[in-house]
């Protein structure tokens, strides 16, 4: 019994390392946008990462991820925008792999807070290496939109 309870405290333990250390490479990642080192936020990403923007375009690698928001923060509406948001969910599918929900938006310089109609929602599937970094393999940004009227009028209640 002891053992038992032993191995479940470890791994309780081990779960919240996993999830200290997801948040905090979430943070980093966002961090590179007031930075502008998109390199450093590479670091947290897969080298065969899937990203898919808001628009639904689709970036492959970590390098094409380096490059494109490189040249998007580059453009002189994005200097000095941060991106704010935190992480609403971790489901553990197992030990070394995880779907991680989030909540962000772009704030840029002028605004002086987050206008709702600019938050998206992320998806991303992060991975665990044998090195123990926990790194994202792949995420889809969506901006957040209120139901049109046909949206709402097709999932009425009937």
């Amino acid at each position: 019994m002891d053992a038992e309870y032993t191995l479940k405290a470890k791994q309780m333990n081990q779960h919240t390392l996993d999830v200290k250390a997801i948040q905090e490479a979430n943070r980093s990642i966002y961090q590179a946008f007031e930075t502008l080192d998109f390199n450093a936020a590479g670091e947290y990403l897969t080298e065969d990462c899937d990203y898919i923007t808001a628009k639904g375009m689709r970036l492959k690698g970590r390098a094409a991820y380096i490059r494109a928001h490189k040249e998007l923060m580059n453009n002189a509406v994005f200097k000095g925008a941060k991106v704010e948001g935190d992480i609403t969910d971790i489901r553990f599918l197992n030990e070394k792999t995880v779907v991680v929900i989030a909540r962000e938006s772009i704030n840029f310089r002028w605004r002086k807070k987050i206008t709702p109609h600019l938050v998206s929602i992320n998806t991303s599937v992060w991975v665990k290496e044998l090195t123990g970094k926990w790194k994202m393999t792949a995420f889809h940004n969506c901006r957040i939109q209120k139901k049109g009227w046909l949206a709402k009028w097709l999932m009425r209640d009937r």
